[in-house]
């Protein structure tokens, strides 16, 4: 660059656009260069940065820098760090420990830039467990190559959570023996055990024996599922074994009527072992043990577990340790009852209780068993007598629990109208009540019913028309709703994971239509199914319709909207 200022001057060169831009608009100007004639520095500068510069101890440090990269002969390019910000962004940049205002306020863009390797191993550890928890365990496999760094984090149990035997090792026994042989087995924390003609695709295509399950049993399970197989090559022993040493454990039994099939169950001997093992030294935490249906909803529901020829005090220690415990279609005898009742369920947290039908007697020596618990947060009841049991007591034992499930229950109106009380007065925990086939809730007073329910989150029904002495009054299901249009507490009319369609609720149609529409609009969830796939038993009316899509337009508490023969779709 010329050092020549009168040049610079004529024919408007580069100093008389620095003059007009100072002198006619105004603009702080500063420009340092080197004269390569002179080796000096020279400025260029409006008159107040001038005498700020000269005072300043940065006019040397710029001096050095111009000097020295002069030495290097580095073939330089222009730098305008307007243009930086479009073309590469973050290059070139000053040091973050610089508090420039145009370093702050630039737009800065990664789009095809690689970070080094070096920034991804210095991310916190918290930060890779956040990102790999987003990976499958096919992909983790991969991480645990990349480095020593990721290998640490990839490694944590917390990632592998249901990780279970990929499907080349449940083809045949050889594979099986080969995967147990890598390091990759050791990440396995889940087994499922199915049928290989149950439907499921996590059944081994080959009988498992006594071996396989020594090889099981040097991994570290945290849960193990049994659907639909017999296991007649394992040993009572190590099944028991391996089932006490996981934390969770669900045993599936599917009896079929009118099926060629025969039924492919564990049977009596092995839920004894089971039993047997679970009394002992047990990390089993939760357990369930269902006759249902199968994954291609194959089963006679009918059709119980037999357990009457297991030891009463077998079964009675064993579920004394559970936390949670959930029974369905069971034949237990009374001895089996009394014993599993006089040990208590003082370790419970959640209990489910479907398909064992009590008589008043044992239907009240199950609720004192459960009242000696202060850990009870969920229950699930079904065929049970509480007519008997006083009102006092079971007002106190509902309203200690958070969720309540109870179906095909006899229970009197004053019990329910007591429990419901006890609820607008603030002396109940419980949020989620379903009451499905119970007798005499109709014959609640429609004001005590439509505002407890309202001070829950969740509430089910029956809605069927066909069983009109469970179903709920018109009064009742119009109170219901006017309440909710003023305020509630609902986010859902039904459970979060089964929410009941609003447009197949009996009398519903008879509901004022702004009622409707703003109650609705109060909740989080609403299911509307407009009927099954023929239109009918919807009875929702237009007006109705209208009213409540034209509230959602306008204020709404509403954040999903559910269809069952559709995705959800949110909002």
């Amino acid at each position: 660059m010329t050092d020549n200022c009168e040049a610079g001057y004529e024919g408007g060169g580069w100093l008389a656009q620095v003059k007009d831009l100072v002198e006619q608009d105004g603009t702080p100007f500063l420009c340092l260069y080197l004269d390569q004639k002179t080796q000096r520095v020279n400025f260029v500068s409006d008159c107040e940065s001038q005498k700020k510069l000269r005072d300043s101890k940065a006019l040397t440090e710029l001096e050095d820098i111009l000097k020295s990269t002069n030495e290097k002969k580095t073939a330089l390019q222009f730098y305008n760090h307007q243009h930086e910000v479009v073309s590469s962004c973050h290059q070139s940049q000053p040091s973050k420990y610089h508090k420039l205002s145009w370093v702050k306020n630039q737009q800065i863009c990664f789009k095809g830039q690689i970070l080094p390797e070096n920034c991804y191993n210095n991310l916190p550890v918290e930060v890779l467990r956040m990102i790999f928890g987003f990976l499958k365990p096919t992909d983790l496999r991969k991480v645990l190559l990349v480095s020593h760094s990721w290998k640490s984090v990839a490694e944590e149990p917390v990632l592998w959570t249901g990780f279970d035997f990929p499907e080349k090792s449940r083809k045949s026994s050889l594979e099986l023996t080969k995967f147990m042989r890598t390091s990759l087995s050791s990440k396995i924390q889940h087994l499922t055990l199915a049928n290989n003609g149950c439907g499921s695709d996590d059944s081994f295509r080959f009988d498992l024996t006594d071996e396989h399950f020594r090889q099981f049993l040097t991994l570290n399970l945290t849960s193990i599922s049994i659907w639909e197989i017999e296991l007649t090559e394992v040993s009572g022993e190590l099944l028991g074994k391996l089932v006490a040493g996981c934390k969770e454990c669900t045993i599936i039994e599917v009896y079929k009527s009118h099926c060629l099939d025969a039924d492919r169950n564990l049977g009596t001997e092995k839920l004894s072992a089971i039993f047997d093992e679970m009394q002992n030294q047990t990390k089993l935490r939760s357990f369930e043990l269902i006759a249902g249906l199968n994954e291609r909803h194959i089963g006679d529901p009918r059709k119980k577990i037999d357990l009457s020829s297991i030891s009463p005090t077998f079964l009675a220690k064993a579920f004394s340790k559970i936390e949670e415990l959930f029974l369905e279609n069971l034949d237990l005898n009374s001895f089996q009852l009394d014993a599993i009742f006089e040990s208590g369920f003082v370790n419970l947290s959640s209990l489910g209780f479907r398909g064992i039908k009590l008589n008043a007697t044992q239907t009240r020596k199950l609720l004192e068993s459960l009242d000696k618990s202060s850990r009870l947060k969920s229950l699930n009841l079904s065929q049970v007598d509480t007519r008997e049991i006083p009102s006092w007591f079971l007002t106190r034992f509902f309203n200690k629990i958070t969720s309540i499930n109870i179906e095909d229950t006899k229970i009197k109106s004053h019990q329910f109208e007591d429990i419901f009380l006890a609820i607008l007065r603030g002396e109940s925990v419980t949020k989620h009540f379903r009451m499905f086939e119970v007798t005499n809730l109709s014959k609640v007073s429609p004001d005590v019913l439509s505002k407890a329910v309202n001070k829950l989150e969740s509430v089910s029904f029956d809605r069927r028309k066909h069983v009109d002495k469970h179903t709920l009054t018109e009064i009742q299901i119009k109170e219901i709703f006017r309440v909710m249009s003023l305020e509630t507490n609902l986010k859902s009319l039904g459970m979060a994971t089964d929410q009941t369609p609003v447009d197949a609720y009996d009398h519903i149609e008879e509901v004022d239509p702004e009622h409707l529409a703003m109650g609705l609009n109060n909740l989080e969830s609403v299911r509307l199914d407009f009927g099954n796939e023929d239109g009918r038993y919807s009875f929702l009316t237009t007006v109705q319709l209208y009213a409540f899509f034209k509230q959602l337009n306008m204020k709404s508490k509403l954040k999903t909207i559910v269809r069952e023969d559709h995705p959800d779709f949110h909002m």
